[in-house]
């Protein structure tokens, strides 16, 4: 019952403002931008935002996606509000926290990370090219695109071990979570 409610019309995107606006505020507290922990953490707070965009102000990702994408007639969805629900609490925010705290382990989980963003805000990215139009995520995915560029850069000539398999394993990662998502 708490789930339906917590999931309908995306009401836990809600949180998202508030929990990124905290989460920056830690990032700032406990690191600097001229340390690899920062860079690591970055898009936390960043997918937090990119959240808020998608599903909370303006929202719409769950109508662009039924309507653009999967081409369903108004009314008919194949993503739901619970799906939408499941994928963000379950895969973005236990993973993010996962990988997040296994970055105090090894510098390389922060790496997973940034390249799972990278590889959310190109989809946004190329279907605002492909639709001519703005996506909900778009603008957030735009910066936080370029952000997770140079995060990637930062940590990996600055205190990453064995770079290449970390890389490899990430894109890997990542292009197989958001294979089984859009399958």
């Amino acid at each position: 019952m708490i789930i339906k409610t917590f999931s309908k019309n995306q009401n836990w995107a809600k949180l998202c403002p508030w929990m990124g606006i905290i989460a920056i505020a830690l990032l700032f507290l406990y690191s600097k931008p001229t340390e690899p922990i920062f860079w690591a953490l970055i898009n936390l707070p960043l997918y937090l935002f990119h959240q808020t965009e998608e599903h909370y102000w303006p929202g719409g990702f769950k109508h662009f996606i039924n309507q653009s994408v999967f081409c369903l007639p108004e009314g008919q969805e194949t993503l739901t509000d619970i799906t939408i629900f499941w994928i963000n609490i379950l895969l973005v925010w236990v993973a993010f926290a996962v990988f997040g705290t296994l970055v105090f382990v090894n510098i390389g989980f922060g790496l997973v990370i940034i390249i799972f963003s990278v590889i959310n805000c190109l989809l946004h990215i190329i279907q605002g090219i492909k639709f001519r139009c703005w996506n909900p995520g778009l603008v957030v995915a735009s910066f936080q695109f370029i952000v997770s560029l140079y995060a990637g850069y930062f940590i990996t000539s600055h205190g990453l071990n064995h770079s290449i398999p970390w890389w490899i394993s990430g894109i890997l990662f990542s292009i197989i979570v958001h294979a089984l998502l859009f399958h």
